[in-house]
């Protein structure tokens, strides 16, 4: 009886948690302006960067998905205009010693159906 109640507990826990989050870089039309903190706390995201090169505005998260990269975006009013996943960790203390146009080459492009063309 114990050890079924421990195992229902952990597969309750396994169900409920989110799921483990990914970096993403979103080029956005705008420059990205804080979000209210319990929108990205609801929404699983946290802000990992956002800088402008070359005239273009991006935004590095971590979220647990798609899904909650596009209610972000969506959320905060701007228009996606390329999606990417990051091909290394952004937050890796040696990432950190490259510029954000150095970085850039990092991003593995995805395709992103909310995107604006």
């Amino acid at each position: 009886m114990k050890h079924s109640l421990m195992a229902a507990a952990a597969l309750a826990t396994m169900i409920a948690a989110p799921a483990a989050a990914e970096q993403f870089a979103v080029r956005i039309d705008e420059a990205y302006q804080d979000a209210n903190p319990r929108l990205m706390q609801t929404l699983h995201v946290t802000l990992l960067e956002r800088f402008t090169e070359n005239g273009a505005h991006y935004v590095v998260i971590d979220a647990p998905g798609v899904a909650y990269v596009e209610a972000f975006i969506l959320a905060i009013n701007r228009d996606a205009v390329a999606l990417s996943v990051l091909a290394a960790d952004w937050t890796n203390p040696t990432m950190q010693h490259l510029s954000p146009a150095q970085r850039l080459g990092f991003l593995q492009a995805i395709e992103c159906e909310f995107c604006v063309s």
